[in-house]
C-alpha cells in the first residue's frame, strides 16, 4: 500500500513538473528553485546583526521579496533548501564569531510558529521548513502561538505590532528547554516585535542564551 503510494506521488509530482515547468524564483529562467547565481547574487542586510539577531539577507531585494512571498502563500517546500544554506553560509559563521567559547551543537532551533488555524489554512510553517534544514537540532514543539493574529505586515506602526503580538506565545516541555540556548529562526525581520515576544516566552520558560536568525532584514 505505502509502496503504491509513493509511486503515485512520484507520478503525480513528475506530472506537474511537466504542466508546470519549474523556474528560478529570481531570474525565472533556470530549471531551480532558486538558481545558484540568484542565491549568491542577494543583497546583503545594511545590518547583518543587531541586539542577538542575525540576518541573511535584504528584504529590499527584488529576488528575497519574490522567495519570500512564494516560500509563504505558494506552498514553495523547494525554496527551504536554498534559503537555509544561505541562512547556513552567510548567519551562523558569525554567531561563532560572536560567541566562540560556544559549540553551536549547544544550541536548538526553534522555529516561529504559526497559529493553528494559519496552520491549516497554508498546510506547513515556512520557517519550520528551513530550520529543518540547518546543521542544527530543532524543536517546533516548543513554542506555540495561541492566538489568531492579523498578519504584521499589515500592521505598520511598532506600538501596535507590539501590542497586536502581545501574549501570542507560550511554551509546553519545558523540561526540554531549562538551561537551553536557543535560535529562533524566522523568515522576516522588520520592528522585531514578533521576535522580542518569542525571545520573551522562552527566557520564561527557563531559555539559558535566545538568539534569532532571520531570511531577511525589512
Amino acid at each position: 500500500m505505502l509502496k503504491d503510494y509513493k509511486i503515485f506521488k512520484d507520478f503525480f509530482r513528475a506530472l506537474l513538473e511537466f504542466i508546470f515547468p519549474q523556474k528560478c524564483a529570481g531570474c525565472g529562467i533556470e530549471k531551480v528553485a532558486l538558481c545558484l547565481a540568484c542565491l549568491k547574487g542577494v543583497e546583503m542586510p545594511d545590518v547583518a546583526e543587531a541586539n542577538g539577531i542575525y540576518a541573511a539577507s535584504n528584504y529590499r531585494d527584488r529576488t528575497v521579496k519574490n522567495v519570500i512571498r512564494l516560500l509563504k502563500y505558494k506552498k514553495g517546500h523547494c525554496l527551504a533548501k536554498p534559503l537555509a544554506e544561505l541562512i547556513k553560509e552567510r548567519c551562523l559563521p558569525k554567531i561563532m564569531e560572536t560567541y566562540p567559547k560556544l559549540n553551536m551543537k549547544d544550541f536548538i532551533t526553534i522555529p516561529i510558529p504559526l497559529s493553528a488555524g494559519k496552520l491549516r489554512e497554508r498546510g506547513f510553517n515556512q520557517a519550520a521548513e528551513m530550520a529543518k534544514l540547518l546543521p542544527l537540532p530543532t524543536n517546533n514543539k516548543i513554542l506555540f502561538k495561541i492566538k489568531e493574529t492579523p498578519s504584521q505586515v499589515s500592521v505598520k506602526d511598532r506600538d501596535k505590532r507590539l501590542k497586536n503580538i502581545e501574549g501570542s506565545f507560550i511554551t509546553k516541555n519545558v523540561d526540554t528547554l531549562k538551561g537551553k540556548n536557543i535560535i529562533i529562526i524566522d523568515d522576516v525581520f522588520t520592528t522585531g516585535a514578533t521576535i522580542k515576544e518569542a525571545k520573551k516566552t522562552l527566557k520564561a520558560g527557563g531559555a539559558k542564551k535566545v538568539l534569532a536568525i532571520v531570511l531577511a532584514r525589512g
